[in-house]
């Protein structure tokens, strides 16, 4: 009764269980033979296949033959056994026992009881094992060919004595119990008993007798889920990264959340896990439903949505560098994010023109997902520095003191630089130098060695420096005499020079001591050259024997400079001696006349012997009655005063003739042409200079004339050669 009474309690269950979810069993083999209408299914691939297979329990009580225990409840053999025949006398057991197919779901729960026989003392324990599989292949009672094949039931859910140890199997009825876990999604399957024993059968060191009893399977009924309230979500920023935790309860296991109605923002997703992340790429509000589910099938959902707006001003714009209004055109490029706009005034394709002065510049970015954001900053632009007063060059002598200005706008500083041969460099206050940082550079004191410096000025301040012309510096230095005039000695009436050398002299004077003192010259007369650095004297006369000469040179700069003095020394000849009028015959030259003296010479005037010109050889043949001049030369020194003599012949009178004829030329002095008197038949006529050398030779023409005028202007002697004989006459060609 006990049992029928279970039976009923059984079918109500079931029947309300149905009603919920019609997966559940419960079994207490009453009958093992009505199982397999009621889906259990048995395979033995035991190797080899025994005598029996699962079989129906066997009370104490039985005869004639009683089994080894009473079920667990009901009847006292309402159970499902199996043992060591399920193979031969020695064997591997494989004896399996499927329950019907379910829709296997985690947090199902099947429970069973089961045990083996008491063993008691003096008795030997035959180990035995039980496993519980799983299969997720549907209605499949696939369990593979042989003993050690599994089939489709490859998930071990329970091993009782997995390693066939004596006395571990329960000797009382036991209950296990299975939580159905690690499912992926609800799955049609089926659990399986398999009495799996190894070195079985009647003859085997293991296997002895089992039994199951009261078998439960229960599915797991979905609790009521708790998710995040509904409504609006924290608000998202388009291009800002976004993080919301959407949270559950009530979920078996890990919970699985999905959108299963209208979007997130474009940019966001939605984990599994729950977490919406990413970034949105849109603004706007996004209205959205999620449902989460857990691998038993359960499920909730819930309404939200999610409000993307604009970033707060993304738009920076770092410093802009200081410009000036000389400086070149300007690439704006401060703006952040890179791919905006500038405006402003000055402003244009994205150039600046500092010319337009201090402005305002705004930076107007739009950003991806159509926000625009702008901000604005001010670029100073100063005024350019400029040279207003260019420094001008000097000339200063050596040791003298002077200023350079020069001036720029908008400068606040000043470096003052020189550059002396190998380069500009930067000048400090120190010592000829004072004011190298301001408008105004001093030099005290100048060198000769900074003669052909250069300096400039370089004004700084906020703009790019500016750099003055450079400005030259002379420095001059006073004259100085390179080299003496020297003493001289010359013959009265020569010319001589005195020079000397003076650098820096921009003037010269030269003076004279007669012997009260010097006194400038002044040109004129015997002197010339009296303001250069040489003077020449022309015709020095014996009163000037002693005088004593220097030069005074003058420049830019102080002092004077005087030369040593030079001494003229004058040396004087006299004329030499002899008779005034001496007598010669025809024929003879100049050497034939007397005179006392030393390197004697003579001339055809006074004047020719004075300035020592025309000098007449002594083979001049003499000419009757005429006055020759000569002079003697003493120790390099020719008389200026000569000694005249007249050479007169009685018997020529004033002409030489041949025999008893006397010829006469006419015109003479003559220009062009000379005619002879008489009737004497002349063959030629030579005529000799004053020096006697042979000028020319002529004969007369019809009328008795020469031609004359190839002769230059001066005194001749005419040989006229006659049959009779040589008359000599003197000619004066004009």
């Amino acid at each position: 009764m006990r049992k029928l009474y279970l039976k009923l309690l059984l079918s109500v269950f079931l029947f309300c269980a149905q009603l919920n979810f019609a997966q559940s069993f419960s079994q207490n083999f009453d009958d093992i033979t009505t199982l397999s209408a009621s889906g259990w299914v048995m395979q033995n691939n035991s190797s080899p296949v025994g005598s029996l297979s699962w079989f129906q329990g066997t009370s104490t009580t039985a005869t004639p033959t009683p089994g080894p225990f009473n079920s667990f409840n009901g009847a006292a053999n309402s159970y499902i056994a199996v043992n060591f025949n399920s193979t031969g006398s020695t064997g591997t057991i494989s004896n399996w026992l499927m329950t019907p197919n379910r829709t296997l779901r985690n947090g199902d729960v099947f429970t069973f009881y089961t045990r083996k026989p008491t063993i008691g003392g003096g008795q030997t324990d035959y180990p035995d094992r039980l496993e519980v599989r799983m299969s997720t292949n549907g209605a499949s009672t696939n369990v593979g060919a042989g003993a050690t094949a599994v089939g489709d039931f490859t998930t071990v859910l329970l091993s009782i004595n997995p390693t066939l140890v004596a006395n571990v199997y329960p000797q009382v009825w036991t209950k296990f119990t299975i939580t159905i876990s690690g499912l992926a999604a609800p799955t049609s399957g089926r659990i399986a008993f398999r009495y799996f024993v190894t070195g079985a059968g009647s003859l085997g060191t293991n296997s002895d007798y089992i039994g199951i009893d009261q078998v439960d399977y229960t599915p797991y009924v979905c609790q009521a889920f708790a998710m995040t309230p509904s409504g609006s979500l924290a608000n998202a920023q388009a291009g800002v990264a976004y993080t919301a935790q959407l949270t559950q309860t009530g979920a078996l296991g890990a919970p699985n959340f999905m959108v299963t109605a209208g979007a997130l923002p474009p940019g966001l997703s939605l984990s599994a896990a729950g977490t919406i992340s990413g970034t949105p790429t849109a603004t706007g509000t996004f209205n959205f439903t999620v449902t989460v589910n857990d691998a038993s099938g359960c499920s909730g959902s819930a309404g939200y949505s999610i409000t993307s707006l604009c970033r707060s001003n993304v738009a920076t714009l770092s410093d802009f560098p200081v410009l000036c209004t000389n400086s070149a055109i300007y690439t704006l490029s401060e703006g952040f994010p890179a791919g905006g706009t500038y405006s402003g005034t000055g402003v244009t394709g994205g150039q600046f023109d500092p010319a337009a002065g201090t402005q305002a510049i705004t930076y107007t970015y739009t950003d991806p997902y159509g926000c625009t954001y702008s901000v604005s900053k001010t670029i100073v632009v100063n005024p350019a520095i400029t040279i207003t007063a260019q420094p001008t060059g000097s000339t200063i002598c050596s040791g003298g003191s002077m200023q350079i200005f020069a001036a720029a706008s908008n400068a606040t500083g000043y470096q003052w630089q020189v550059d002396s041969g190998a380069g500009f460099t930067d000048i400090t206050n120190s010592g000829i130098y004072s004011g190298a940082y301001t408008s105004t550079l001093t030099i005290t004191g100048a060198p000769v060695s900074l003669n052909g410096s250069k300096y400039r000025m370089v004004a700084t301040g906020l703009c790019e420096p500016a750099i003055s012309n450079s400005a030259v510096l002379t420095v001059k230095s006073a004259p100085a005499i390179t080299a003496q005039p020297g003493a001289k000695t010359v013959c009265a009436g020569a010319a001589t020079t005195f020079s000397a050398t003076v650098v820096n002299a921009t003037g010269y004077q030269w003076q004279v001591d007669q012997g009260a003192g010097f006194t400038n010259i002044s040109n004129g007369g015997i002197y010339s050259g009296v303001t250069s650095a040489s003077l020449n004297i022309t015709g020095v006369t014996t009163s000037m024997n002693g005088y004593v000469y220097r030069l005074i040179a003058t420049g830019t700069c102080t002092p004077a400079a005087a030369t040593n003095t030079a001494v003229l020394t004058v040396s004087s000849t006299s004329a030499p001696t002899g008779q005034a009028t001496q007598s010669f015959n025809a024929g003879d030259a100049l050497s034939a006349l007397t005179v006392n003296g030393s390197n004697i010479k003579w001339y055809a005037s006074a004047v020719d012997a004075a300035l020592h010109q025309n000098e007449l050889p002594a083979q001049t043949l003499i000419v009757n009655n005429t006055t020759y001049y000569a002079t003697q030369t003493v120790s390099g020194c020719e008389s200026t005063s000569s000694l005249a003599v007249l050479a007169y012949n009685v018997s020529l009178g004033t002409e030489q003739a041949a025999g008893h004829l006397k010829i006469q030329i006419y015109p003479n002095p003559a220009r062009e042409t000379v005619a002879f008197t008489g009737n004497a038949k002349i063959s030629r006529v030579v005529i000799f200079s004053a020096d006697g050398r042979k000028a020319a030779e002529k004969t007369l023409n019809a009328d008795r004339k020469i031609n004359i005028q190839d002769l230059t202007q001066g005194t001749y002697l005419l040989q006229i050669f006659t049959d009779e004989g040589i008359q000599t006459v003197k000619l004066i060609k004009k």
